[in-house]
């Protein structure tokens, strides 16, 4: 194979990517391993093409991390005989694991997501196919330099179309700055948006004394270490979730934060002594934004990292209903935030951060945890919502399950809909979180699911209308 241009290309990393460039290894390895299992045999070479193809198809999974004389930047490599070495060396048949056990898969993931990818070797992704006569699943991990969660949604359905016999378009070589995302259009409007900026940040600062977030968390290692991997199903079907969504007039997303919120709010005060009654108390939830819907124009890049966070404080409420409009409400304005460029001055200088240069940067990173400077936070809760849409139309190879995962400074969680279940995947760090309290935490989640279906006639009726889930398999922490 060939590329059109023989010539390699140097791209400049954002901000986010150099981020991820100072952070690796220090971190942990930045990689988005994720674990797609399906409903029917697959063919080893049809499964191995598909990922050549990918490699192909979109430019960044053929680069190289590279020096220059001051900074570095990423090189697309060609397509030819050195990416099919590199190619041979990245994607592996795994035969040593079972793809039909959940916790088969679940270990495998943790170990996974613990191991390295060489950036600047070249292909910066990492595949594992594990052949089964009825439930093959596959390994497919990219280094998040690469790409957002966005980006990885993209692959995931050009890997199912392939699979289903549909061509893999070509994507387009891209790698714009956030800037116009995030600043005035227009310079006289840089007063207004820094006063704005100043104001809520004095008011959110005020609002926050003396509270107390709540956290799993219960070691204070000033080092990130490993992390573990788990699955978990939640005892709510996405069709009664959606039922129960409508009832409270809210979005599913919005109703799981509530639910994830109060759950938090329930356990107390960093898993210890029941502090639930505390007024204090707060829950920090923080999730992601995609700014490519605040590019001038609707002209937002395709493929990249293009995402900011925004964090809502729910404090205990006397209903359901309360925390949702609470919550609602806090994101409503946060994204208003976005929209009239409100966060341009501190995001403008995140953008000055790589000019300090990797070593300063990760110096920065390293001390940052040391320090326990990081804002306190609950959890990082990201929901893909309903992930069917990456089965195309009239598949006969289908996606059954679908567990996402990514190293995170917090304790991440991650929700999306597949085939009428809800799956949750969670990833904490070894040295902050025992599994007891991860246990502890997914049991008062489920409970708080179990008692808002009992209370929901619809959505029961709903829920009893479903297909039962599949039986699971015992699940433990993976090392």
């Amino acid at each position: 194979m060939s590329t059109a241009n023989p010539i390699p290309h140097l791209i400049p990393l954002n901000r986010s990517e150099h981020m991820y460039w100072a952070g690796e290894g220090y971190l942990g390895p930045i990689n988005q391993p994720y674990i797609l299992r399906f409903d029917q045999p697959l063919d080893e070479a049809l499964v191995r093409q598909t990922l050549r193809e990918l490699t192909s198809a979109f430019p960044r999974m053929r680069s190289a991390i590279v020096p220059t004389a001051t900074t570095y930047k990423m090189r697309i490599l060609d397509d030819d005989a050195g990416v099919a070495q590199l190619f041979d060396d990245c994607y592996r048949v795994e035969a040593g694991v079972d793809p039909a056990s959940r916790e088969a898969l679940e270990a495998f993931h943790g170990r996974f997501m613990n191991e390295p990818i060489s950036l600047e070797r070249g292909l910066p992704w990492r595949a594992r196919f594990f052949p089964h006569a009825q439930q093959p699943a596959l390994m497919f991990s990219v280094h998040h330099i690469i790409g957002d969660g966005r980006s990885m949604v993209q692959m995931l359905c050009a890997i199912l179309g392939r699979l289903n016999g549909q061509p893999i378009a070509p994507c387009k070589l891209e790698s714009p700055s956030m800037i116009p995302a995030v600043t005035p259009q227009k310079w006289w409007q840089w007063p207004g948006s820094i006063a704005r900026w100043w104001r809520d940040t004095r008011a959110e600062q005020q609002a926050a004394r003396g509270e107390r977030v709540i956290m799993l968390e219960q070691g204070s290692s000033d080092r990130y270490t490993i992390s573990t991997v788990r699955y978990h199903e939640l005892p709510c079907p996405a069709d009664t979730m959606r039922a129960l969504a409508k009832a409270h007039g809210t979005t599913v997303n919005t109703l799981l934060m509530a639910v994830v919120a109060n759950t938090f709010l329930a356990m107390g005060h960093r898993d210890g002594p029941d502090q639930s009654g505390d007024p204090r108390s707060v829950a920090a939830l923080r999730t992601s934004v995609d700014l490519r819907r605040y590019f001038p124009d609707g002209k937002g890049p395709e493929f990249g990292n293009f995402v900011s966070v925004f964090t809502v404080r729910a404090r205990q409420q006397a209903t359901l209903a309360e925390q949702i409009a609470s919550i609602e409400s806090q994101a409503k304005a946060a994204l208003a935030r976005f929209e009239r460029r409100d966060f341009a001055l501190p995001l403008s200088f995140y953008e000055i951060l790589p000019w300090v240069g990797r070593t300063l940067y990760s110096h920065l990173i390293v001390q940052s945890r040391a320090k326990r400077s990081l804002p306190e936070l609950s959890c990082h809760l990201s929901n893909l919502g309903s992930a069917e849409f990456i089965n195309p139309k009239g598949a006969k190879v289908r996606l059954a399950e679908l567990w996402p995962a990514t190293i995170s400074t917090a304790f991440l969680l991650g929700a999306l809909s597949l085939n009428g279940k809800q799956f949750f995947t969670v990833i904490h760090q070894n040295a902050e979180i025992p599994a007891a309290s991860v246990d502890r935490f997914l049991a008062t989640l489920d409970a708080q699911l179990r008692a808002l279906m009992a209370q929901a006639p619809e959505a029961s009726a709903s829920q009893a209308t479903a297909p039962a889930p599949a039986p699971r398999d015992k699940v433990h922490a993976s090392a």
